[in-house]
């Protein structure tokens, strides 16, 4: 499994994340909700016209949510990005996004992100924005399941680099797992696998479960979650909410609008 780790600026950076659009759709709702409670600084601004008129200060990332396919606002868009010539830019893109062609990242030129998975990339852009969390509660253990040595060993690096001991099992022996406190789930091991499958396995279930995978679709990571799965990360991506996760930096300062 390869990791592809994006640190888009020092985590003092206290610069300003500046959302753009919709908010409050299942689609973005989620995403804002986290954007809101780890960044130091957020700017909302419904639109693009809106962004330009009323300048946002300090400006470290620009997140523009993208509803549909249409190339309209380009032009709004690039004089956005050269106002705020230090900012990252990127597009969180919605459902009727899905297989345009030309694509929004070639339209725009800038990183895009799928709605669905915001978890697996978004958190590397918040790093310019104030990501300056204390650790807390970090995991004892975790156990990493997965079918082989070799496809746990990415996870259990990450999950051995903080306080929690690590251990790797195979889907064949979850009735052994006992006192966990998380599951890592490779999706070597949830392949062909239905999620209450695997949960009726557990004899002892942890607190909280993560899944890696690298085919992450809107309908498997529902299936996921209504199961009891806590994170879907996908593979190969940022993998910075599992590092904190293991280094137990999950708290946040309070935010301040901008």
């Amino acid at each position: 499994m390869s990791m592809h780790l994006v640190d888009h600026g020092g985590v003092t950076d206290h610069g300003t994340l500046l959302w753009i659009g919709d908010r409050d759709s299942n689609a973005y709702c989620d995403a804002y909700d986290f954007c809101e409670s780890h960044v130091s600084q957020l700017a909302y601004r419904v639109d693009l016209k809106s962004a330009l008129l009323r300048p946002a200060s300090a400006v470290r990332t620009i997140l523009c949510c993208r509803d549909n396919d249409s190339a309209e606002s380009i032009e709004l868009f690039q004089t956005l990005c050269r106002l705020h010539g230090d900012a990252k830019a990127v597009l969180l893109l919605g459902p009727l996004c899905a297989g345009a062609r030309p694509s929004p990242a070639d339209l725009f030129d800038v990183p895009t992100i799928h709605w669905h998975q915001w978890e697996s990339f978004l958190p590397g852009y918040l790093r310019r924005c104030g990501w300056a969390n204390p650790p807390s509660g970090a995991p004892q253990s975790i156990a990493v399941v997965a079918s082989s040595y070799a496809n746990a060993s990415a996870l259990l690096s990450i999950a051995s680099s903080g306080p929690a001991s690590a251990i790797w099992c195979r889907p064949d022996q979850l009735a052994t797992l006992h006192r966990f406190d998380e599951i890592w789930w490779d999706d070597s091991a949830t392949e062909g696998e239905s999620w209450d499958r695997l949960m009726d396995r557990l004899v002892d279930p942890p607190r909280e479960h993560v899944w890696v995978s690298g085919n992450i679709t809107p309908k498997s990571k529902s299936a996921a979650m209504e199961a009891g799965v806590d994170l879907v990360i996908a593979k190969p991506g940022d993998f910075s909410l599992l590092i904190d996760r293991a280094a137990g930096e999950t708290g946040f300062g309070q935010r301040r609008a901008a």
